[in-house]
């Protein structure tokens, strides 16, 4: 069963109730259900055959993507917020000869982008179709597939994690259950829904007959507003918390009535638990983890577990086996660090033309995360970086997000972030970027350094920046650590 087939169901059962919600504009699931068998009607030529999605985040955007899934065509969306080179890429990877896109994305891209395809097709805000060009080409794509969707990774090079309706309608069954989501609980999405996170928040809410209110955050009072309107389940990122948590008074009015503030892509860490439950302590707070290869989410930290394992990302998601492999392949036990497996119905089918990387990705039905964990009693499991950011310093290989807790849990910071930079005996050494707060020292951090780690780990030098070191996607990884570093570096 498909995603979009949900929807008709509850068009079918409930075609009065709100399924989305944009600013003062609303749609039932009736409405919804139409819309998207129009626009699918405009597919009917092309037989699972890939088409990119070019959409803003809102309503329109789920409308083309439920339109492609009902045509039974393979989605593609392009995240509008990467920069055009970005979306070069991607498009040079996957090899799309069609593209849906909205009339203000048409216009905002220009012609010149839209002339390598050979279907192009423009969908209005009444939903009126306009097919542009048309050239039908014979594909050959895994049967099974129905979205790609594109991660960048640590490494920067595009990735196109390739999912089936199998797979999106299995995670969204186990984050269901996990947050309990039902007809009558109403969603906030103000984070990108062209990724892994965003596309889990649309498909788990439409597959329970809940409603989605869209929004983005580039403006505070609208983010507010919308939470005001009735929204019972709060979704962002960490730094979509930071944000808002800088307006105290207006989260304490807006999450009065938030039954749960939910998270991934990235660690919830305990200041911003803390300021929750001092300003909404009605609200429960979840924190989960995922990987996009992972359709979307894989392990949670049950609300009343939150304070005494924040450091964890929790247990297994219904559905989801998980565990800890050493380099053999083979599991360790408790409290030793080795990588972090899984097994599941959500996993991916493999990556988009590259079977090389699909091959080191899953082995023996695991699928290799690249995350280092350690088990912990009761199931639960702690992070403790990459496999990819590990540096070499001499015979010693370190795990920069140690080094980085262990400062931070010593001196007055705010935040740490470790960068490799090049050394002529060892290979490597570190040097520290910092986000200080007022009590900040740096001859302090140096003495601490000096006393408490090894000589090989002792900085090269402290810089201090004001911002955390996000990618393109809002993430913290070991590329924008040492992108921001050579930023600061080039500005000095």
């Amino acid at each position: 069963m498909r995603i979009d087939a949900y929807i008709t169901e509850h068009a079918r059962k409930t075609p009065h109730q709100t399924a989305l919600e944009e600013g003062k504009y609303s749609i039932s699931y009736s409405c919804l259900d139409e819309d998207i068998s129009i626009i699918a009607s405009s597919l009917n030529d092309f037989e699972h055959c890939r088409f990119a999605i070019l959409a803003e985040s809102g309503i329109h955007y789920i409308k083309v993507l439920m339109a492609v899934y009902r045509s039974g065509n393979i989605a593609i969306p392009l995240p509008i917020e990467l920069p055009g080179l970005s979306l070069e890429r991607i498009l040079d990877a996957a090899c799309i000869n069609n593209i849906i896109a909205t009339k203000k994305q048409y216009l905002r891209f220009g012609d010149g982008f839209f002339e390598r395809f050979g279907t192009v097709i423009v969908v209005s805000d009444d939903t009126a179709v306009e097919t542009l060009s048309k050239r039908t080409i014979l594909e050959r794509n895994n049967p099974e597939l129905r979205l790609v969707l594109y991660t960048s990774g640590t490494t920067g090079t595009p990735k196109g994690v390739m999912l089936s309706d199998k797979n999106l309608v299995s995670n969204s069954r186990s984050i269901i259950e996990v947050l309990n989501i039902t007809p009558k609980d109403k969603a906030a999405l103000v984070i990108s829904p062209h990724h892994a996170f965003g596309n889990s928040i649309i498909n788990s809410h439409l597959m329970a007959g809940g409603s989605i209110h869209t929004g983005t955050m580039n403006f505070i009072d609208p983010v507010f507003n919308l939470i005001e309107s009735g929204v019972s389940i709060f979704y962002g990122v960490p730094s979509t918390y930071r944000i808002l948590l800088r307006y105290p008074e207006r989260f304490k009015k807006a999450f009065a009535n938030v039954r749960t503030a939910a998270s991934a892509g990235g660690a919830m860490d305990s200041v911003i638990v803390r300021s929750i439950r001092e300003l909404s302590p009605g609200t429960q707070i979840l924190p989960m983890y995922g990987q996009t290869e992972a359709t979307a989410r894989l392990a949670y930290l049950p609300s009343e577990d939150v304070d005494k394992f924040i450091d964890t990302i929790g247990k297994a998601i219904p559905g989801v086996t998980l565990d800890v492999f050493n380099s053999e392949n083979r599991p360790v036990g408790p409290d030793i660090t080795g990588e972090l497996v899984v097994r599941g119905d959500n996993i991916l089918l493999g990556y988009l033309n590259d079977e090389a990387a699909t091959e080191k990705k899953i082995i023996n039905g695991w699928m290799h995360t690249g995350d280092l964990a350690q088990k912990l009693p009761g199931g639960y499991l702690r992070l403790l970086g990459r496999k990819d950011d590990l540096i070499k310093i001499g015979d010693h290989r370190i795990n920069p997000r140690e080094i980085e807790k262990e400062i931070e849990m010593n001196n007055e910071v705010s935040s740490v972030f470790v960068v490799p930079v090049s050394h002529e005996l060892m290979g490597n050494a570190i040097s520290l970027m910092v986000i200080p707060n007022q009590k900040t020292k740096v001859d302090e951090i140096f003495a601490f350094c000096r006393k408490n780690l090894p000589g090989y780990l002792y900085p090269r030098e402290i810089l201090f920046i004001d911002h955390l070191p996000l990618s393109e996607n809002g993430k913290i990884s070991n590329r924008s650590i040492i992108e921001e570093y050579q930023h600061v570096k080039a500005s000095m």
